[in-house]
């Protein structure tokens, strides 16, 4: 009896979670860049960058044309081991917007703040050396910047397409995670952002500083995010495929992994109880099946809770990312995400469970 109130109540809190994720994205207004618009500012794009000689000259080449040009570009290179820095010397000479640091410390989080410190632009803007930003990406910032001033605004990223069914969950799994951070700060509770297209002013970042947390290899966006909102800055959602970033998917198992190894092994790091509280229902309902299969045999109607509780859980996640998939350009939604559903459990608990144990070293 107590598992089945404990199913209920973690059904409940999760359906109140996403119900505000949806209801926050719906009210957040799509926004088109106005081309007649007479705005002029300078904005600082900060890049870390290790080991990217197969995405630079893709990225570099896209930054060159982009219909906004009052930028700079700083590449600050991690110590890179392959052919990234003689790439960026190459282009440099025909490229007089773009900067080249060599960074002293090591890891993305310290190329980062080595980049910003050298910026002279009021806006930053941070993404990865393997995205590609649309023509409009930076026209699109301005102009929701000087329409809506902001401390941090949120812009949206997704995976690039691929056939293959690891690629397809991991679209729809990363579209998901983006998605709920927009539908939160639509709700006026940003809890969640991306490094990989992440817009803040120099101020902000500034007066940020001692909640950066340094000790932690990653985090760089989610600590912002956090010291802003506890200073009572504004943060908004950029709602715009213009001002979209498309970012590579993990090739192996392994590499996804790792990558969400290291975004979780922050959490305990996290001092925001909405984001922490997300965490918790998030987790929680993850780990019931595995709670309620183990109960099951012991007590044999449990094996109907758990399949109430799986197809409700599913039916809401596909509501949800049906709401999304226009402007994440998904497909085969419900058979995706059932699939998703099947395998999610074992992924978060999986990750959840090994980022306490041992942190990634590496950001590369």
């Amino acid at each position: 009896m107590l598992l089945i109130i404990l199913s209920l109540v973690i059904t409940i809190l999760y359906f109140i979670l996403v119900s505000v994720f949806i209801i926050g994205w719906k009210c957040t207004p799509d926004f088109e860049p106005n081309g007649n618009e007479s705005v002029n500012i300078k904005i600082s794009i900060v890049i870390p960058c290790k080991n990217e000689e197969t995405h630079l000259r893709k990225l570099l080449s896209n930054l060159a044309q982009q219909s906004y040009q009052n930028f700079e570009l700083i590449l600050v290179n991690d110590h890179s081991t392959d052919r990234t820095r003689m790439i960026i010397e190459q282009i440099q000479t025909t490229f007089s917007k773009m900067q080249l640091v060599d960074a002293i410390g090591f890891g993305k989080k310290n190329a980062l703040k080595e980049g910003i410190q050298l910026a002279t632009g009021n806006l930053i803007v941070t993404t990865d050396a393997d995205c590609v930003p649309s023509y409009h990406w930076l026209e699109s910032i301005v102009c929701f910047q000087y329409q809506n001033p902001s401390d941090l605004i949120i812009c949206p990223v997704k995976l690039s397409k691929s056939s293959t069914f690891f690629s397809r969950l991991q679209t729809l799994e990363f579209a998901s995670l983006v998605a709920s951070g927009a539908g939160a700060a639509g709700a006026c509770m940003p809890i969640l952002c991306n490094g990989a297209n992440l817009v803040f002013t120099r101020k902000a970042w500034l007066t940020s500083q001692d909640d950066l947390h340094e000790e932690e290899q990653s985090g760089d966006d989610i600590f912002l995010l956090q010291s802003i909102k506890k200073q009572g800055g504004v943060i908004r959602f950029l709602k715009s495929e213009s001002a979209m970033v498309v970012a590579e998917s993990a090739d192996t198992f392994a590499g996804f992994l790792k990558q969400r190894r290291r975004w979780a092994s922050k959490s305990p790091a996290y001092t925001d109880f909405q984001l922490i509280l997300t965490t918790c229902i998030v987790f929680t309902i993850s780990l019931l099946p595995f709670l309620l299969i183990g109960s099951s045999f012991y007590e044999s109607q449990l094996w109907y809770v758990l399949l109430l509780v799986f197809t409700f859980k599913y039916l809401l996640d596909s509501l949800f990312l049906h709401s999304v998939r226009i402007f994440f350009h998904l497909q085969h939604v419900w058979i995706d995400s059932f699939l998703l559903s099947l395998i999610y459990p074992f992924y978060i608990v999986l990750v959840g469970l090994s980022a306490l144990v041992s942190k990634p070293k590496n950001w590369k």
